[in-house]
């Protein structure tokens, strides 16, 4: 995720208000004024010049992330996954002094695929079911976008649904699949993701959103519904 956002900020650069300064991996970027290999061993003069994180790490990552940024509550918008109660429980205490977003998926097309959804209310009765398919190297069974999905369907529906089916795949990027059945009909939707730039792009989307923001637990929805969007040319 860290190359797809690169990408796309060497493919921008007329985008003047995104400035990539600081970033955190394994290796060296080339568009970054500052790589790091450990945001623990980061300078506070560093640390304090950062407007806004996007964080694509682990339940691990994110949590270090916002330990190390605590004191400067800087902003972070996070698309990790795989996060327990007690990390969801960390990230809203740190809200209430800063401006936090998190999405399971910062794609706008599955946002949008959310949105449809809700249609479903009108057939509660039909039959419904759950599919992802992600790359091999995908650790979190069912992904964090399935869970969103499958929270928002028994929601819609007011009833239980079967957990998401769960497939790793080769190198698929993100298949979700919702099916709903009837004895004389069947629908079928699904959103699938075509590369990791979808995901950089709803991040970067959400980074130019979030940074002036108040201290608050921010969503997709907060984004999309409660204010006017912001679109990357």
């Amino acid at each position: 995720m860290g190359r797809a956002i690169e990408q796309i900020l060497a493919d921008t650069p007329t985008q003047k208000n995104l400035n990539p300064y600081l970033f955190v991996g394994n290796e060296t970027s080339n568009i970054f004024a500052i790589s790091a290999a450990n945001i623990e061993n980061i300078e506070p003069e560093v640390m304090a010049d950062v407007d806004v994180w996007i964080d694509f790490t682990s339940s691990h990552g994110l949590v270090a992330l916002l330990k190390a940024t605590e004191k400067f509550k800087t902003p972070i918008v996070s698309g990790s996954t795989g996060l327990s109660d007690q990390d969801f429980k960390k990230i809203k205490t740190s809200a209430k002094s800063r401006a936090l977003f998190w999405a399971s998926n910062m794609s706008p097309g599955l946002w949008a695929f959310r949105q449809a959804m809700k249609a479903m209310s009108n057939i509660s009765n039909f039959d419904f079911a759950l599919e992802e398919i992600h790359h091999t190297q995908k650790k979190d069974r069912p992904s964090g976008t399935a869970k969103t999905l499958h929270t928002d369907l028994e929601k819609i529906t007011n009833k239980k649904i079967e957990i998401p089916k769960s497939f790793r795949l080769g190198g698929v990027f993100g298949v979700h699949t919702l099916y709903a059945a009837s004895a004389n009909e069947v629908i079928t939707m699904q959103h699938q993701a075509l590369n990791r730039s979808v995901f950089a792009e709803g991040a970067l989307m959400a980074s130019l959103w979030l940074a002036p923001k108040k201290a608050g637990f921010y969503s997709m929805d907060d984004m999309f519904l409660k204010s006017q969007q912001l679109t990357l040319k």
